[in-house]
């Protein structure tokens, strides 16, 4: 597989977990606030998709 295709997958696979972290955990630990899913869909969900794909694309290069 090419290093843009593992750093996608990568990415997608990270980008999904922390989106989910990031908007399933603060309805569950702080129910008040109002726009905590948000940071998921903003920060942590992006976040995750960054370093997903760096480390995929980082893996896949010094993995050869």
């Amino acid at each position: 597989m090419s290093v843009m295709g593992f750093a996608l997958r990568w990415g997608c696979r990270l980008g999904a977990a922390g989106f989910a972290a990031g908007f399933f955990g603060p309805m569950i630990f702080t129910p008040g606030a109002n726009q905590g899913p948000l940071l998921g869909l903003f920060i942590t969900g992006p976040l995750g998709f960054v370093a997903g794909a760096v480390g995929g694309a980082l893996f896949t290069i010094f993995r050869r």
